[in-house]
């Protein structure tokens, strides 16, 4: 179980993740609680919302989990390594934040900040993908050592910047996909979640999102979002009054 505290304007919101333990004071504070199995959620006060998302099997061998990725992710991954792309783990929040909101941007998403990911505290890692000293992809995973799960948060490359060869950088971005979900793999996590997908979504994006994380050989689950009542009447307020971020 991964728990630790967020900021929603002044107020402190308690994010617990992949299990639940009941307390009577759930029900007045800031609360959110984040793929629960149906079995968990009998007790909870507040609002439950379906999630779904892709999850890999990483207790599989490695050779299998290596043949359900689509020929073109084998391919490429492959040129990645003859060109010489570098795949990395470090904790450098300030060089991720920099170079995710310059993404965010670019595409007018949600940014984040550096309170953000220390927020997590030991729960996060970064992983970045360069190629002749430069960055062209970084993610970032929310990790559970205990359960054994591993949960994809973020993910940007150089691909809107005119100045970067976006074949080289969709490449570099795939091979560090495959080297992050190797890695875990290696550290003996069980599952590998690609962070989400938009079941029967209409939106061209999000389809084309859908499709990528596909080519990983990902496998459809289902779980359940909790929010505290308390949580929930605050991201709409907030909302109205044009201030939420990625709360």
């Amino acid at each position: 179980m991964i728990r630790y505290n967020k900021k929603l304007f002044i107020f402190n919101v308690k994010e617990t993740w992949f299990n639940y333990k009941y307390s009577f004071w759930d029900f007045f504070t800031l609360n959110t609680y984040m793929q629960l199995k149906n079995s968990d959620i009998k007790r909870i006060p507040g609002i439950p919302k379906i999630w779904h998302t892709l999850e890999l099997n990483l207790e599989q061998d490695t050779e299998l989990i290596i043949s359900d990725f689509s020929k073109q992710i084998r391919q490429q991954v492959k040129i990645a390594e003859n060109e010489g792309t570098y795949c990395y783990f470090h904790s450098e929040v300030e060089k991720f934040v920099d170079f995710f909101n310059e993404f965010a941007v670019k595409k007018d998403t949600y940014t984040t900040s550096k309170k953000k990911i220390f927020e997590l505290g030991t729960a996060v890692k970064l992983s970045f993908a360069e190629n002749n000293r430069q960055i062209l992809a970084a993610h970032s995973y929310l990790v559970d050592e205990e359960a054994g799960i591993v949960v994809h948060l973020h993910s940007a490359t150089k691909r809107l910047n005119e100045n970067f060869d976006r074949n080289l950088i969709g490449r570099a971005n795939k091979y560090l996909t495959v080297k992050d979900i190797l890695y875990f793999k290696e550290q003996g996590f069980k599952i590998f979640d690609f962070g989400g997908y938009a079941k029967d979504t209409e939106d061209e994006s999000l389809k084309g999102i859908n499709n990528y994380k596909l080519l990983f050989g990902g496998k459809a689950a289902t779980y359940y979002n909790y929010y505290s009542y308390s949580y929930l009447f605050l991201k709409k307020a907030a909302k109205l009054l044009r201030l939420s971020g990625k709360l």
